[in-house]
């Protein structure tokens, strides 16, 4: 740990501390099972696993898995109807509203930074190349200039200046 001393959770936060995403959706099968998921999305669930983590019945985790296959949440990649194996589908986008939502929940409780961490992430994986543009184009309307005037004015500015011929 970086020895930095964390602020102290508020006693009425307690009771929210053991709960899925502090509370927010009670602490239902559907929201244990989802916070396991999504705190290693790189895994395979098997009903088992997810029974031995969450303390609750087979029953229940078969319907919250159910449950989460229609939402697109995971899928089931076994072939074997007796034994399936459930993972996580990461591109979904409720699989990062999700992930974002559960360092929200950590950056409250904690006073870290870690949602704005993951954010840039998504950002500079997912949406940079989408939003942000190649290049530039003006109307310049001023003299142009070549030779030791370009490269003087190019030093000053942040752009690099280039021209095309015909």
């Amino acid at each position: 740990m970086s020895g930095q001393e964390l602020p102290e959770l508020p006693g009425e936060l307690e009771e929210f501390l053991d709960k899925p995403y502090g509370g927010l959706f009670g602490n239902t099968v559907l929201a244990q099972v989802v916070e396991e998921i999504v705190a290693d999305p790189t895994m395979d669930y098997r009903p088992g696993y997810l029974e031995e983590m969450t303390g609750k019945k087979a029953p229940s985790i078969r319907e919250a898995l159910k449950t989460l296959v229609k939402l697109g949440l995971i899928e089931n990649v076994s072939s074997d109807v007796q034994h399936p194996v459930y993972r996580v589908v990461v591109e979904s986008k409720k699989f990062i509203a999700l992930s974002l939502l559960a360092y929200a929940v950590l950056d409250d409780r904690d006073g870290t930074d870690c949602m704005n961490t993951a954010i840039l992430d998504y950002y500079n994986r997912s949406l940079r190349a989408k939003v942000e543009p190649l290049a530039v184009a003006t109307n310049y309307a001023g003299e142009w200039t070549t030779g030791e005037d370009c490269s003087a004015r190019e030093a000053e500015s942040e752009y690099s200046i280039f021209s095309v011929g015909a």
